[in-house]
């Protein structure tokens, strides 16, 4: 996997963390409800350990996908007397976190492009 699909795959994990979390937020009060995660930083990890910066054709750039399977749900704690699972607080620190993640990883995603951009033009 190059550098431009890794990015975009987290890109698209984050997105999916960003839902994930808003599910959360919105079933603070529901009883039963247990808060889901997204796991993705092992399978980063495993990504960038088998980095592969050679492509056949550096015109060819796939769709990427985001896979359910990151999703967890989380069934070892009980929060609330109805067997709510969802911290509030963990899941608008977890938003926040989330959100300065995309920022970043849409940031080192343009200044690639620019400088892809840079050396076509030059």
């Amino acid at each position: 996997m190059d550098t431009y699909n890794l990015m975009k795959e987290a890109m698209g994990v984050s997105a999916t963390r960003a839902k994930v979390i808003s599910s959360n937020i919105a079933n603070v009060n529901t009883a039963n409800y247990k808060a889901k995660r997204v796991v993705f930083e092992n399978q980063l990890a495993d990504a960038k350990q088998n980095l592969n910066l050679a492509t056949t054709n550096k015109r060819h750039i796939s769709s990427g996908s985001t896979d359910d399977s990151y999703i967890t749900t989380n069934n070892d704690t009980s929060v609330t007397r109805n067997g709510n699972n969802v911290d509030l607080d963990v899941e608008m620190a977890d938003q926040a976190t989330n959100s300065l993640y995309y920022n970043s990883l849409v940031s080192q995603l343009n200044g690639r492009l620019q400088t892809m951009g840079y050396v076509v033009e030059h």
